[in-house]
């Protein structure tokens, strides 16, 4: 398996700004097979996901992403803990997430096993919703405007530098939109079929962005490794 700190690249300081998106589809450009990317990737793909959250200080993920993935709380081994504490990051960083309906399953995966209190920004003013939200141990952070470049000046006002981004498509297209994509990981699956499930950018401007080449790396099963920097 590859060196996992080559995939991820030149790191810099912690208190640096820097956004990375990372991502894994199929060669004709699906996120997902059959619904989710669960059978996308290869251990290598887990690995680098892992070494992405652990390099961050916040991981934002859109929230049809997390009722789709069933998603749970960042997991990070003590050692690691203990080195970001070193560096003056949070133990295990939150999970950031961007919802106008605010309507969550509280009884799911991404509330019961969450280490770290979830992030929810929202422009939704819904009392009830939100008191439901906060006794599920929910942070509701309020915006009279909710746009991912707020969220994101929110965030690094806060102290949370390095945002790793998990999608889904429409988060990469409003980060992209937004100019702020430092880094892009990119895991191409050598599968391939007559149809995209779900593409890796939805919604977007259509203006190109043009990024540079950085790195890559294939594993012996065919599956590649790509890294780009914005140019």
């Amino acid at each position: 398996m590859a060196n996992i700190k080559d995939l991820i690249g030149p790191l810099q300081e912690p208190t640096i700004p820097e956004l990375r998106c990372v991502l894994v589809s199929t060669l004709h450009g699906s996120t997902t097979v059959n619904g989710t990317s669960g059978d996308l990737g290869n251990n290598t793909d887990t690995a680098l996901l892992l070494g992405l959250r652990q390099w961050s200080d916040v991981v934002l993920v859109g929230s049809g992403t997390i009722k789709a993935e069933n998603y749970g709380g960042v997991q990070i081994p003590l050692e690691i803990q203990q080195q970001r504490l070193t560096n003056g990051q949070c133990a295990i960083p939150p999970i950031a997430v961007i919802s106008s309906s605010l309507k969550f399953d509280t009884e799911s995966r991404f509330f019961k096993e969450a280490q770290t209190r979830p992030l929810i920004f929202t422009d939704n003013k819904d009392a009830e919703l939100k008191a439901v939200l906060k006794n599920a141990s929910a942070e509701i952070i309020e915006m009279e405007v909710l746009s991912v470049r707020g969220v994101v000046d929110k965030l690094r006002n806060a102290g949370y530098a390095r945002i790793t981004c998990e999608g889904g498509a429409t988060l990469y297209a409003q980060v992209l939109d937004a100019g702020i994509v430092d880094v892009w990981h990119q895991t191409v699956d050598p599968t391939i079929s007559g149809t995209v499930e779900h593409p890796m950018v939805q919604g977007g401007n259509a203006a190109p962005q043009r990024f540079r080449f950085d790195h890559f790396y294939a594993d012996a099963d065919s599956t590649v490794f790509l890294r780009y920097v914005r140019s």
